[in-house]
């Protein structure tokens, strides 16, 4: 299959024809992520575990845009990947996007490390993403178009920030293999016109680093652009990614961390 040439005489960056599945919804990223899909006149799959705050905050974007369904579900379930399947095909008989968000984080150490921290933290971050992308891309492919996106860390490119601690060493681990897989994803299934990259952000000030925000943002001195990572900060490289303005890119993991990592 040939990949067309995008359109330049239109709205490179429309996505509002796509349907998109965001995995850990209810609240930081995911939630910011669901926001700025559905106000770019997407329609939003939002899926997370915590379904009383996944329903509010599916209340609250559906004031923007209706087109927006909850999937309570744990993503590392058996059940997690044919739940997205079918509530992507009842809102919009396709699944466009898969932006595999849900994640846990750890600062692991490796003297200390026990197996069942490990085994979680690789379940989580990095099994459950993969089952979910086999799931959506099985189904891009039959269409012959989509758009994985997921979300990888720019510790898993460094030990740490500055020697200061960044994520455990099961995190970083599991967040490297989230991206390389996503490489070896992009590679099978490019001939399909189907694209797989990854968002690798640094510290973002969401709830996830609530009990240690004040350690997080000692960070905040190093970043070249002057301010700490917030979630606002993602929503454009990801309607980049999802939509016809990355047409020529796959297998590629984006750093948007302010300077803070720089790799090439």
């Amino acid at each position: 299959m040939s990949l067309a040439v995008p359109n330049i005489r239109g709205n490179l960056f429309d996505v509002s024809d796509k349907v998109v599945a965001i995995t850990g919804a209810a609240q930081g990223i995911g939630e910011t992520l669901s926001e700025g899909f559905a106000s770019a006149g997407a329609k939003v799959v939002m899926i997370d575990l915590n379904a009383d705050t996944l329903a509010k905050t599916r209340e609250r974007i559906a004031e923007i845009n209706p087109n927006v369904v909850a999937v309570a579900a744990d993503v590392s379930a058996d059940d997690a990947p044919a739940k997205m399947i079918a509530a992507a095909k009842e809102l919009g008989g396709r699944i466009d996007v898969l932006i595999n968000n849900a994640g846990i984080m750890s600062y692991t150490e490796a003297t200390t490390i026990e197996d069942e921290e490990m085994d979680r933290m690789l379940t989580i971050n990095l099994k459950a993403p993969i089952r979910l992308m086999k799931a959506a891309l099985t189904e891009m492919v039959a269409q012959g178009s989509g758009s994985i996106i997921n979300m990888g860390s720019s510790w898993s490119s460094r030990a740490s920030c500055f020697n200061q601690s960044g994520g455990g060493v099961d995190y970083c681990s599991a967040k490297a293999g989230l991206q390389a897989y996503t490489r070896g994803a992009a590679q099978n299934v490019a001939e399909s016109s189907v694209r797989v990259n990854a968002i690798a952000p640094g510290g973002v000030d969401t709830p996830m680093h609530a009990h240690h925000r004040d350690f997080l943002m000692e960070y905040e001195k190093y970043i070249p652009l002057g301010r700490m990572t917030v979630a606002e900060d993602l929503v454009g490289t990801a309607i980049f990614l999802a939509s016809e303005a990355s047409a020529y890119i796959t297998g590629q993991t984006i750093h948007v961390n302010g300077g803070m990592i720089m790799v090439d």
